[in-house]
């Protein structure tokens, strides 16, 4: 994973957060296995420090989660059968509109 390019001015930079977001110190034990491969990848460029390494792991992970609560709700409304009717009449009143448009629609 490339955070970001190594000889760009912007890891020169020192890391700041935002008055929206600022940062955080955080204190977290990890094995000694993942930072030794952490601190590989900001050796070799692959990130402009540990810190923003971990931050985009950490916000990957969070994404993913998201991602998989949402996938699981999606399975969960597809048994209900009140809510695939719903979503069958409303597909029928999209499709209704859009043959309204003719062929310059799909265009």
């Amino acid at each position: 994973m490339v955070i970001t390019d190594p000889r760009s001015p912007a890891t020169l930079r020192r890391r700041r957060g935002t008055a929206e977001d600022p940062l955080r110190k955080v204190t977290m034990r990890l094995s000694t296995r993942v930072t030794e491969a952490v601190r590989a990848v900001v050796e070799a460029g692959g990130a402009p420090s540990a810190d923003a390494f971990v931050e985009a792991a950490v916000v990957a992970a969070l994404r993913e989660r998201r991602r998989v609560r949402l996938y699981e709700a999606y399975a969960e409304a597809a048994q209900d059968p009140r809510f695939m009717a719903d979503m069958a009449e409303t597909t029928l009143a999209f499709d209704a509109t859009l043959a309204d448009g003719g062929d310059a629609a799909v265009e």
